[in-house]
């Protein structure tokens, strides 16, 4: 037995590559740690979030004729000053892995590992992924309806005006009747109502097609399309005096990254005055927040975990778990999905000696 333990001792002595260790150290390292042998570096992964929000613009624009729509109309519920607001209508969210910088890491290769090219291999598998991401531009074409818009109703009228002069034919005083016609700019009010008294037209030969006072007969096909040409015409020049109300999408993105310190992640800002902020108001009701709640809870991951041999010389990974993400608005709050996330994963330090262990699909190797 002795024989057999002096063997054992002097192998150790003479030959340690057959037993040598990888070694694992968190950047930044001690002084007093050198390498004897060829190191790489690997960082672990973290999620970010891509996030879309958009957020519609709502623009109230009065008509031309709105303040004469109650007075020649009778209609109350119109636009009476322009106006702008803003609403949140979307936000979603795109899970991408980036590297961690919290969580680097330097690696001295073992002799198995030097001599089975492990560090050229590893180079040559690494499976980091590149996110690129589409710009979304505003869409900046005019979007206020043609009518509204152009709308130019002929604003010079013809007046006749009869008078008489004196004037002196053959030496005698006659009075002659003189006619003329002058060209005279009509007022708003004269537009609006010519503009009134159209809308009434429109509702008159509408009611005689729906009345069938007509001597034609129509057929179905000829009927509605008569009647959707009336009832849009009406609305073009309805518009004219009750205004109209235009909503613009802007598309905004940018990145996040969740963290288990918060409890609530900011996102951003929506205010009815001034629409979209990355900083947050300080009225809580127009702040945007996600959420995370892990669906594995840190005891479960001690549970599963703690059979493993821990040191500090083993390789570290950590393994994303499913977190459920949602969206919280004051005192609602919806959810938005469930994700992996690396951030909520336990770090584990695995067994030494893994020298075929496949470090490059657990972190990003440089």
């Amino acid at each position: 037995m002795n024989k057999k333990l002096s063997f054992i001792f002097f192998s150790l002595l003479v030959f340690p590559y057959l037993f040598s260790q990888n070694a694992v150290y968190k950047l930044p390292v001690a002084n007093d740690i050198t390498f004897k042998n060829p190191t790489f570096f690997y960082t672990l992964p973290k999620t970010a979030f891509k996030v879309d929000v958009v957020v519609t613009k709502i623009s109230y624009m009065k008509g031309l004729y709105a303040d004469y729509a109650e007075k020649m109309l009778g209609i109350t519920d119109y636009c009476k000053e322009n106006a702008t607001s803003y609403e949140l209508k979307n936000i979603s969210l795109t899970p991408f892995a980036v590297p961690d910088k919290s969580l680097q890491f330097i690696t001295e290769l073992s002799s198995m590992q030097i001599k089975n090219s492990f560090l050229q291999s590893l180079y040559g598998n690494n499976a980091t992924i590149f996110h690129t991401f589409s710009t979304i531009e505003q869409n900046n074409a005019d979007i206020l309806p043609e009518f509204f818009k152009n709308y130019a109703e002929v604003i010079l009228q013809q007046t006749i005006e009869t008078y008489t002069e004196t004037r002196i034919m053959d030496g005698v005083v006659t009075q002659v009747p003189v006619t003329q016609t002058k060209i005279t700019t009509k007022t708003i009010a004269q537009q609006a109502q010519e503009a009134a008294d159209f809308i009434e037209k429109i509702r008159k030969d509408r009611y005689d097609i729906l009345s069938f006072t007509q001597e034609v007969a129509l057929s179905k096909d000829a009927f509605e399309y008569l009647v959707n040409q009336l009832n849009e015409l009406e609305k073009k020049y309805l518009e004219l005096f009750m205004g109209i109300t235009v909503s613009e999408d802007t598309h905004f993105t940018f990145v996040i990254y969740p963290d288990s310190d918060f409890a609530l992640l900011p996102v951003c800002s929506v205010t009815p005055s001034k629409g979209f902020s990355a900083s947050m108001s300080s009225t809580y009701t127009y702040n945007y927040y996600l959420r995370c709640t892990p669906q594995i809870s840190s005891n479960l991951q001690e549970e599963l975990t703690n059979y493993r041999i821990k040191k500090n010389f083993g390789y570290q990974i950590r393994k994303a778990v499913p977190v459920f993400v949602s969206l919280v608005n004051g005192d609602n709050e919806k959810l938005i999905g469930i994700f992996s996330i690396y951030q909520y994963g336990k770090i584990e330090t695995l067994p030494v000696n893994l020298d075929s262990f496949e470090i490059a699909k657990w972190g990003y190797i440089y």
